[in-house]
Formats: C-alpha cells, structure tokens, sequence
C-alpha cells in the first residue's frame, strides 16, 4: 500500500481545507494516528502509523461501541476503540488471531473451558509468541454475555436502533490480565463461527498524533 509516512507529508497545509481532529474518538475512515515511541509499547506498536480503514459498531443491551479497523503500512490490522475506566480514557488494541496461534500460546484444552460457563484462569504458556500483547495468566470477567455487531456502520452523530438483534448476534467472553493490562476476548457467532482476540490497553496519551483524512 501506499506509504502512509509520504501520504501525511503529502496533506494540503490549507487550514480551511482540513477537518479538525483534537480526540480518537473522531477519528474516520482515511484518518491517520500515530503511535507514541514509549518503550511499554511492543513493536508492532511503537512508534507506527496506521489508517483507518473501517468503522464499526458493538452493541450490548442499550450500549453502543464505536470500533475503528486499522491499517499499518505492512498490511496488518487490528481493531482500535476508545474505553473508560474509573474516569481514566485508555485506548483497546485487539489483534484477532487464528485457531492454531491459540494453540501456540495456549492450551487448548484449558482454553476451552472459557466457554463452559463458569469463570475459569487461563495461565499462557508461551508469552513470547506475541510478543508484549500477552499476560502470563488471565481471569475471566464475562460468560456469554449476548452482543450484535453492525459492520460498516457508524452511529455516531444519529440515532441508533434502540431494538436489539438488528445487527449480528455473538456471545462475548473476556479475561483479564491480574494487572489490567490484557485480555483475551471471544466472540462466537451462529453456527459456531468464533473470533479470539489479543486486547492490550493503554493509556490514550500514547496515541501521539493524529491527521484528518485529505481532500482528494
């Protein structure tokens, strides 16, 4: 893809031109952040710049979760939302990965206990794998709590359905790193169809900057 470095340096500099963008909360399809250079970042982070190359949105009860889909400059993606914790943003990066890297990292017997409705700890037995997206143990915090996703649609700014079951229905787990840091979150789907992600939080500081989508 094009280089995502040439194409902010090739921004149009006329204020008049550009949409403002002060939060990642804002972000759109063609925007671009950057991320900061801190060491507590893992290198598939630090320092990087990604495109937003969708917007989505998670839905649970009356509740709605804007997700932006990123795009690093190697084609890679992840998944990017805003959360807030005790009055504190933190920025979730959830990197989705396949059957058998859950069986690199994990037991996959121990890991299917997750899913049988009692919560269960999860301990990781190859940290290095991925590395800094990956606690050593993880205690479960959600069993099979029902969300709808609707892909490639963004609600912020209108009203959404207040009905449930308008999007896609999944069940959502999630686990928790002892120091809050990680997760893991599933998502299964009808027919059984089931997406893990890798989720690390961090502080929104460490998004350093952010560009408006340009004019074509």
């Amino acid at each position: 893809m094009k280089s995502l470095i040439k194409t902010i340096w090739n921004r149009t500099k006329k204020e008049s031109d550009v949409r403002e963008l002060d939060h990642p909360r804002d972000l759109q399809i063609g925007d671009l952040l950057q991320m900061s250079d801190s060491f507590g970042l893992p290198d598939s982070l630090r320092g990087q710049v990604f495109k937003v190359s969708g917007v989505g949105t998670c839905q649970f009860q009356h509740s709605f979760d804007t997700t932006f889909s990123l795009q690093g400059q190697n084609d890679d993606y992840f998944d990017l939302t805003i959360e807030e914790d005790s009055g504190r943003e933190l920025a979730a990066f959830s990197f989705a990965i396949s059957q058998s890297l859950v069986g690199e990292i994990f037991d996959l017997d121990a890991f299917s206990e997750i899913f049988e409705g009692t919560c269960t700890t999860l301990s990781a037995k190859d940290t290095s794998v991925m590395n800094g997206l990956i606690a050593e143990e993880y205690d479960q915090t959600v069993i099979a709590e029902r969300g709808y996703y609707y892909e490639n649609k963004d609600f912020r700014g209108s009203q959404p359905s207040e009905v449930e079951g308008e999007g896609e229905p999944f069940d959502y787990f999630c686990l928790v790193s002892k120091e809050g840091n990680h997760a893991i979150e599933a998502e299964v789907y009808e027919g059984g169809q089931t997406e893990v992600y890798l989720t690390l939080y961090r502080d929104i500081v460490d998004i350093k900057d952010l560009w408006p989508a340009s004019k074509e």
